[in-house]
């Protein structure tokens, strides 16, 4: 409920800032994380959220979002496959540079909180204890402007926190496939 309600509240001051200045969106799509460090494989999730984007000098724009998702891995656990979920709040702040109308790249800082966590092995666990619930990290990707205020873009997220995973250095690491639609 809590991150309904963050979502909420974001969505509505993200509005706010709307009749000021920039182009507000919703963006959604596919994830396929991993966690460094230790040997696992990828485990598909989702990430939903809402962005503000802020043109500057026609060809540079910042762009602030917040969005829910999903990470984690498949791992082997005693001899069975064992799944990690881990459920974040992502907080993006992008740089875009457009290189023509249709196509930009951007780069930039996320910070991430861990709100919950899924693990069905052996044993199924969902206390957040052990691990690190903040994550800094960077976001780098392409995107793609379309017709009707649609975007596609891809991007790699990738931490530089350790989650103290298993008392090993591990760091999030996630590829995303995304549509958006600015307002």
């Amino acid at each position: 409920m809590k991150r309904i309600q963050i979502l909420i509240l974001a969505f509505i001051l993200l509005a706010g800032i709307q009749q000021v200045y920039g182009q507000t969106g919703i963006r959604a799509g596919w994830n396929y994380p991993e966690i460094k460090g230790i040997s696992s494989d990828g485990n598909s999730g989702f990430h939903a959220g809402i962005y503000h984007k802020i043109s500057l000098l026609g060809l540079i724009a910042v762009e602030p979002g917040i969005q829910y998702s999903q990470k984690g891995c498949k791992l082997d656990d005693n001899g069975m496959t064992a799944t990690e979920r881990l459920h974040y709040i992502d907080i993006p702040i992008l740089a875009r540079l457009g290189f023509i109308p249709l196509l930009n790249v951007f780069a930039g800082p996320q910070a991430s909180v861990l709100v919950a966590r899924n693990y069905e092995g052996s044993t199924d666990v969902s206390s957040l204890d052990e691990l690190t619930k903040f994550d800094i990290g960077g976001v780098v990707g392409v995107g793609i402007n379309l017709p009707l205020g649609f975007n596609v873009q891809g991007s790699y997220d990738f931490g530089f926190s350790d989650l103290n995973y298993s008392d090993v250095d591990t760091k999030n690491s996630v590829y995303k496939v995304s549509i958006g639609k600015n307002f």
